[in-house]
């Protein structure tokens, strides 16, 4: 295939799943559909369709670019802070800045997945646990390096400490500020207990 015909393709795709990341995000993976798409871009359905192949390459696509944009948005920032508590807050700012700004990679990928069935659940629980998993490292380089106490369950503390990301990008948009404020306030508490053994 001609490297012309391969670059078109892929600007093609790039372009469909930036729309339908907003659709996903303002109405769950059902309202990227293949028809809605087409409509939105001056697209024919076929034309989408050849870029995907199915509706449940599409929705896997959009989890896909919706994980890559977290990534860049939240993950790779914070990775610059020292490890530990540092980079565990700024993983915390990031995820709350997100969710301010009304980030479609958290709409899609948030804990509501209206819709999502087949290889777009798959990535979103692998997605999910992966989340969690960074932020059990940053618990458990705390620990390590003192901040927290030995006997801290990196686990647990990361398992609650997402619960209240999520609920503050659930709420962000009724209560804006007020939100991250009391997850930002519970975090520190948590914490502050834990060092405190």
């Amino acid at each position: 295939m001609p490297r012309s015909v391969r670059q078109n393709g892929a600007t093609s795709r790039r372009l469909v799943l930036t729309r339908a990341l907003d659709l996903a995000a303002a109405g769950g993976p059902a309202a990227a559909s293949i028809g809605a798409l087409a409509d939105a871009l001056g697209m024919s359905k076929s034309g989408v369709f050849a870029l995907f192949g199915s509706k449940d390459a599409l929705d896997a696509a959009v989890v896909d670019a919706a994980a890559a944009h977290f990534a860049r948005a939240v993950v790779a920032p914070a990775d610059a802070a020292p490890p530990g508590v540092a980079r565990l807050a700024a993983r915390v700012e990031g995820w709350l800045a997100a969710a301010a700004a009304g980030s479609t990679a958290l709409a899609v990928l948030g804990p509501d997945p209206r819709g999502v069935n087949g290889p777009a659940r798959d990535r979103m629980r692998a997605w999910r646990a992966g989340w969690r998993t960074t932020l059990s490292g940053d618990v458990a380089a705390a620990i390590r390096s003192g901040e927290l106490a030995p006997a801290t369950d990196a686990a647990q503390v990361a398992f609650e400490v997402e619960a209240l990301l999520d609920a503050a990008a659930r709420d962000a948009a009724g209560e804006g500020e007020a939100a991250a404020r009391a997850a930002r306030v519970a975090i520190e508490i948590r914490l502050q207990h834990l060092a405190a053994g």
